[in-house]
């Protein structure tokens, strides 16, 4: 029997019985100790297959199986241990595990795993996410829309769940899996696509999905829908992604509303033409994750269209884009039935063209016309489509696209009646090549221009991007962020998440490659540097500035030679079935959607991915363990002791093995000289150092202590307020310590043994007795210090999650001190937070006042008392 299913089957022998017995707290700490040793070890795995995508590590399908079932069998023996705790409250994580586990499995066969959710969505409400259920074609057009300077057509798209219920109603999977098995056993490819293509056409939309498409369409032309013509195009998984599949599914023009329904079936049926089906044979993809999805647009009467290559294909190195164009629609220059212009135009504004050859046209699609081809009159077919303008604007919007996407690409455009340009579809641009080391011109030119940055700080993501300065000053200036700028920012805060996916780079005076930023930059591909000590003051805002990421170095101007050498980097790897797959199965791995605690898809059931489950179990267990501190009369009478000292703390001390000393003194009460645990020494000498901890009341203003007030009123009358008492669970090696200091909560959970591996530090904080931006701003204060430290920080709102793991125990010591004073520290600084500029107040405060350093190994040394 498999692991999961010897956890079942224990689980309900020792939970489902009639009596149920109360565990000490010896085990429950025990229990806990062994949930963050497994969520350590799971991270660790989904870091290394995050690794294996760039590219720079070798790993074939053995090494994809295994890193599944590991960490598969990491997060079921996390989730036993958290229904050990939780008294199988949450028994449902156990199924929703197995769930994710047969996905994957199904991943790995091969297996289209068909997403769930809305199955027709308009453009606009497609999500980071949804690539796999709408398309990449659909899905890259619902991300550039929101460009500047990119017009998009109106439209929607039937996701893959559209198929999967297409294909159900018409019981048609079986038939096609056997035709398909026929083909791979050397059946002709017309002949099995014939048969499939007839088996789709005769099938019956279901009624439901009929009414949603028509609805939809509706949309696109409130007015007078039943008198629009919409363009009805194929979306199928992998189409206009790594592999492009250009050509191979059908796509139709000029559809009237009466045909939209057959339109969508004929798309669904191209998916098996016998083009696509030896596609798929020469590159050895699987035939078992064929799915459609079908884009619907309204019809823009074209009065020119045509390609955009932001490269040349023919000549790479040169800076050129190359554009195709004819009168009418784009259907005659994509595939070719006649002759059309192509222009050269420069990369470089205001782009200019360099050379053009007009073409003999003779034949084009009209706009808004349902025949297949009209004839050019003769006095324009020698004419130019493009004038130089024209030119000039599609390439500038195609390279806007490029950057974004950051990669060369072939787009398909249209310049309507009112000369307005309408981008249609945009995927990667198939170049003849892979990378290739920097040349030696290309270093010669860089010796020409000057360096405003060498060496400084550490590369968290690879790359090269150029764009004017954009300094960040506070978090509502995050909403103006231009597109293609460099980020500059003192500190690599997790706030400035919200402005990376449009930035062309990444650069901050402090920060850390492993906070949760640089994974953030690293997802999306930004080149990024942190910890550069001194950018914010070195670079001025609006200064054109070329960042390579690749050698550390920050160049005045944009240096185009540097960028398009970089554009052509291409990753041949990405084209791999085996890079495609782990792809897809860090979809339902590494993504983390479980973000607030107070949402009521925070539950097993909103659990979508690994992370998420991950995520789950850490916040209900600690949850479920602060509830065991409701009553002090139960703590003292299960044999906890309350801490004598000068502090204004009510600590009850709970000693589960070798975490305080015997001593003689009075019954119930110990002094911190008593305290054996390892961990809480360390914590205990920083919270406790001379000056760190001030009792004397914190002056407030009236809006601060008025919002103070509102908030400790509404915490008391939903029974959140708990008196102050506070806990510290102690073993000679651990501390799990709950403080309720004000109107915040810390938690502290740490581990300080003789083996590094097993070694870790959990801090949580939350809360305050002030509105939410001063409580937000004492939050970024925190993430600051704890990421100049060593943590990896996480923060939201008032909510500051940091870890530390693999360190020594003296590493862990005075992480824990510092920690110590740093809760002292801030205990009631909301109140002073009075602005943004107080957060770098208070953080050169307590680096000064630490005299701290941070050495190239993370580990923190402590110098002096404040």
């Amino acid at each position: 029997m498999k692991l999961l299913g010897r956890i079942l089957s224990f689980v309900k022998s020792t939970f489902f019985q009639k009596k149920a017995v109360s565990a000490s707290f010896t085990e429950l700490f025990m229990h806990f100790q062994d949930i963050l040793e497994s969520n350590n070890k799971a991270m660790e795995v989904i870091a290394d297959m995050n690794d294996k995508q760039s590219g720079q590590y070798v790993f074939d399908s053995k090494y994809m199986e295994d890193a599944v079932e590991k960490i598969e069998k990491i997060i079921s023996q996390s989730a036993y241990s958290f229904n050990f705790i939780t008294r199988n409250r949450y028994f449902e994580i156990y199924h929703v595990i197995e769930t994710l586990g047969r996905q994957l499995k199904m991943e790995l066969a091969g297996k289209l795993v068909i997403p769930s959710g809305k199955i027709v969505l308009a453009l606009e409400e497609i999500q980071e996410i949804m690539d796999e259920a709408v398309g990449n074609k659909a899905y890259n057009l619902s991300r550039i829309m929101r460009l500047p300077k990119v017009d998009v057509p109106k439209g929607f798209v039937v996701s893959i769940g559209g198929y999967q219920k297409f294909m159900a109603l018409n019981n048609l999977y079986e038939k096609i899996e056997k035709l398909l098995h026929d083909f791979k056993q050397g059946a002709s490819p017309d002949q099995i696509s014939n048969s499939i293509r007839l088996l789709i056409l005769n099938g019956d939309i279901p009624s439901d999905l009929r009414k949603e498409i028509l609805k939809a369409a509706e949309a696109v032309y409130p007015k007078n829908p039943e008198f629009g013509l919409y363009s009805v195009r194929s979306s199928a998984v992998g189409e206009d992604g790594a592999l492009s599949f250009a050509g191979l599914h059908d796509s139709y023009l000029n559809v009237p509303f009466r045909e939209l329904l057959s339109s969508y079936k004929k798309v669904l049926a191209s998916l098996y033409n016998p083009s696509g089906l030896e596609y798929r044979v020469s590159r050895r993809l699987p035939l078992t994750d064929m799915a459609m999805a079908v884009l619907y647009q309204e019809m823009v009467p074209g009065r020119i269209s045509g390609v955009a290559y932001t490269v040349d294909p023919a000549s790479p190195q040169k800076q050129v884009c190359l554009l195709g164009a004819n009168w009418g629609l784009g259907k005659s220059v994509v595939e070719g039935s006649t002759a059309v212009d192509t222009f050269r135009i420069s990369r470089e504004a205001p782009y200019p063209m360099v050379e053009t050859r007009i073409g003999k046209k003779e034949w084009m699609v009209g706009p808004m016309e349902t025949v297949p081809a009209t004839k050019i009159r003769p006095e324009i077919g020698n004419l130019p489509c493009l004038m130089p303008g024209q030119a000039s604007a599609i390439v500038e919007t195609a390279l806007i696209i490029e950057r974004f996407f950051k990669r060369p690409l072939d787009i398909e455009w249209c310049v309507d009646a009112d000369n307005r340009l309408k981008i249609l579809q945009a995927r990667p641009l198939a170049l003849p090549r892979g990378g290739q080391a920097r040349s030696p011109e290309l270093n010669s030119i860089l010796k020409n221009h000057q360096v405003l940055l060498k060496d400084q700080g550490v590369i968290a993501y690879r790359g090269v991007g150029s764009g004017p300065v954009w300094v960040f000053e506070d978090m509502h200036s995050l909403d103006h962020f231009p597109s293609g700028a460099v980020l500059v920012a003192r500190y690599g805060i997790p706030i400035l998440s919200k402005a990376i996916p449009r930035a062309s780079a990444v650069i901050t005076d402090i920060g850390s490659p492993t906070g949760h930023m640089a994974t953030v930059a690293r997802e999306f591909k930004i080149p990024t540097i942190v910890d550069a000590g001194s950018a914010t003051h070195i670079l001025k805002p609006g200064q054109e500035v070329t960042v390579d990421a690749e050698r550390n170095t920050v160049y005045q101007g944009r240096i185009a030679e540097l960028l398009h050498h970089q554009l052509l980097e291409r990753h041949l790897f990405e084209v791999r079935y085996e890079f495609q797959i782990l792809r897809r199965l860090l979809r339902r791995i590494s993504p983390l959607t479980l973000l607030d605690p107070e949402d009521p898809m925070f539950s097993a059931k909103g659990c979508r991915t690994f992370h998420d489950v991950i995520r789950f179990i850490h916040e209900k267990s600690i949850q479920t363990l602060l509830k065991i501190a409701r009553k002090p009369s139960d703590l003292l009478s299960r044999g906890g002791k309350r801490l004598k000292s000068d502090l204004p703390l009510n600590l009850i001390l709970i000693d589960i093995g070798k975490g305080l000393a015997d001593h003689g003194g009075k019954p119930g009460w110990v002094l911190p000289e008593h305290i054996l645990s390892l961990p809480m020494k360390a914590l205990w000498e920083g919270l406790s150092s001379e000056h760190i901890w001030d009792t004397r009341p914190m002056p407030a203003d009236f809006k601060g202590l008025m919002s103070g007030v509102t908030r400790t009123q509404a915490a008391t009358a939903a029974g959140q307020t708990l008196a102050g008492l506070n806990v510290a669970v102690l073993g000679k090696d651990y501390m799990n310590l709950t403080l309720r200091v004000g109107y915040h909560f810390t938690v502290v959970d740490a581990m300080m043994g003789l083996v590094p591996e097993k070694n870790n530090i959990f801090f949580r904080f939350v809360g305050g007795a002030t509105d939410i931006t001063r409580r937000s701003r004492r939050a970024l204060l925190i993430v600051f210090i704890m990421e100049k430290i060593g943590f990896k920080v996480e923060g939201s709102g008032d909510l500051v999650i940091a870890r530390v793991i693999n360190s020594t125990r003296e590493q862990v010591r005075n992480y824990l001190y510092l920690v110590g004073r740093l809760i002292g520290f801030v205990r009631q600084l909301d109140m002073l937070m009075t602005d943004d500029s107080t957060v770098q107040l208070y953080f050169e405060r307590f680096m000064s006042a630490n005299h701290l350093s941070v050495l190239n190994d993370q580990n923190p040394k402590k110098e002096k008392a404040l």
